[in-house]
């Protein structure tokens, strides 16, 4: 028996358990990625569809609430246009809009009061500067259009007269 053809396995036949070895473990941890990977798209594809249906259907409770401000308009049109008491239809519409009002203030809607306020930029808009002796500058005289934050965004700033002091025009 030859000494040397027995031994066989030296060191050069262990590399190719180890090789393989590798090439198992880069096909498990390939196979993982390719899963994660589309698990992640899936995951991915799920939460916009959901919000897009979160979206469609956000808007559902208010809609409700306001389909009974819209049923009252019609039946004080329908009441206006059979009677002569403009009273009651005043106090009619005066009821809807505060039913109307009250819906849009429980969704987080409030007006931005300014009148009488300093100028701020980022809540008014000033459409025309007035020349007033007895105000400040930038102190607001006129709201030509409220503005309105939702919750605490501003969602329109108010439309506003504003105060300058009378200039010397004289040289």
């Amino acid at each position: 028996m030859d000494i040397g053809s027995e031994n066989c396995d030296g060191p050069d036949s262990e590399a190719p358990p180890a090789e393989s070895q590798q090439e198992d473990e880069t096909a498990q941890l390939r196979d993982k990625l390719m899963r994660l990977t589309a698990e992640f798209d899936n995951f991915r594809k799920r939460s916009h569809r959901e919000k897009e249906e979160y979206r469609k259907f956000a808007v559902e409770q208010v809609i409700t609430e306001l389909l009974e401000v819209y049923d009252n308009l019609e039946r004080a049109i329908a009441s206006a246009k059979q009677t002569d008491d403009i009273g009651s239809v005043v106090k009619g519409v005066d009821m809807v809009f505060r039913q109307f009002a009250s819906i849009l203030e429980k969704q987080g809607l409030q007006r931005i009061e300014c009148h009488g306020a300093e100028f701020d930029p980022h809540l008014h808009e000033a459409i025309m500067h007035v020349e007033h002796p007895e105000h400040e500058e930038n102190i607001i005289l006129e709201v030509c259009k409220p503005g309105y934050y939702l919750h605490s965004k501003v969602i329109r700033p108010a439309i506003v007269t504003v105060s300058k002091k009378p200039g010397n025009n004289e040289e």
